[in-house]
């Protein structure tokens, strides 16, 4: 059995019917359904990644992101892994004069990490106001 992947357009207007239609989505996975059943409405036979749908609705401002977070270990992000945008170190001043690194901020998204490394766990969706 074949199918396609669609395009950027055909899927920023999938979620922006997914969006209208569930003001709120509680995970990525439902997302990914409920935007590959619209998709698929017309018969078509296209499969996505949440990590795709999220990226795009990220890119286009379509909708505002919560995540939940897990710390785990190893090094901090240079690349934010919820839309692969850059990543900006926040610094302060110590009272000895040095500066540190407080946290490190995504240009793009809401992901945001402080001293310790946190894993993206869960995103939820919600409809963003106009």
């Amino acid at each position: 059995m074949t199918y396609s992947i669609p395009s950027d357009e055909k899927v920023i207007d999938a979620i922006f019917y997914v969006m209208y239609r569930h003001p709120q989505v509680r995970s990525q996975r439902e997302m990914v359904e409920l935007v590959s059943n619209e998709l698929n409405r017309s018969g078509g036979n296209y499969r996505i990644s949440g990590q795709r749908i999220r990226r795009l609705a990220i890119k286009n401002d379509m909708l505002v992101l919560s995540i939940s977070y897990n710390e785990s270990e190893g090094e901090l992000p240079t690349v934010c892994p919820v839309c692969g945008g850059g990543m900006t170190s926040v610094m302060n001043s110590t009272l000895d004069g040095r500066t540190i690194e407080v946290c490190r901020r995504c240009d793009v998204c809401p992901y945001t990490i402080g001293t310790t490394k946190h894993v993206p766990r869960r995103y939820s969706f919600s409809r963003k106001r106009r």
